[in-house]
């Protein structure tokens, strides 16, 4: 990612890339999810299969949920975006920058902290980068445990895993 041994134009223009391309790619996860949802249909926690009084996601469902969608974008984000757009930005981003001096407060944001943590308490680099993506990988691999169970909200195993 870096590009070399520094962060310079390469690894700005890969962060820029990812920073792009991967929103894109999480609206297609979330359509993918919509379309399974509407061929296989939403399952109760009890894992009881009674399909009394079914209601369909498509046409209802999804209708109502794009059109709150919009009007939620519509009445909400788009005239605090049009008529106060500098109330949500960071009175820092306003002062010029300067190569030699560094503020005293940098942190990551919220999202990163434990990210943040997890490099900061190991002492090697490489260990710590793969602990921390190992993190990540664990959220991947949750789904694929298998439990006795039909219901994991009963599961016993399936608490401590959570």
């Amino acid at each position: 990612m870096w590009g070399g041994y520094a962060v310079g134009g390469p690894t700005l223009k890969r962060f820029y890339s990812l920073h792009f391309l991967l929103p894109i790619v999480i609206l297609a996860l979330i359509v993918v999810h919509l379309y399974f949802l509407h061929l296989k249909g939403s399952t109760n926690p009890l894992g009881v299969g009674y399909n009394i009084d079914e209601t369909k996601f498509y046409p209802k469902f999804a209708i109502k949920d794009t059109f709150g969608f919009f009007a939620i974008m519509f009445f909400v984000f788009v005239p605090f975006f049009l008529w106060n757009p500098l109330n949500i930005s960071d009175p820092e981003n306003f002062i010029e920058a300067d190569s030699n001096v560094t503020p005293k407060h940098i942190l990551p944001e919220w999202y990163f902290l434990p990210f943040y943590a997890m490099l900061r308490s190991i002492s090697n680099k490489f260990i710590g980068v793969c602990i921390m993506f190992l993190s990540i990988i664990c959220l991947f691999l949750l789904p694929a445990i298998k439990f006795k169970s039909k219901s994991s909200g009963l599961s016993t195993l399936s608490k401590l895993v959570f």
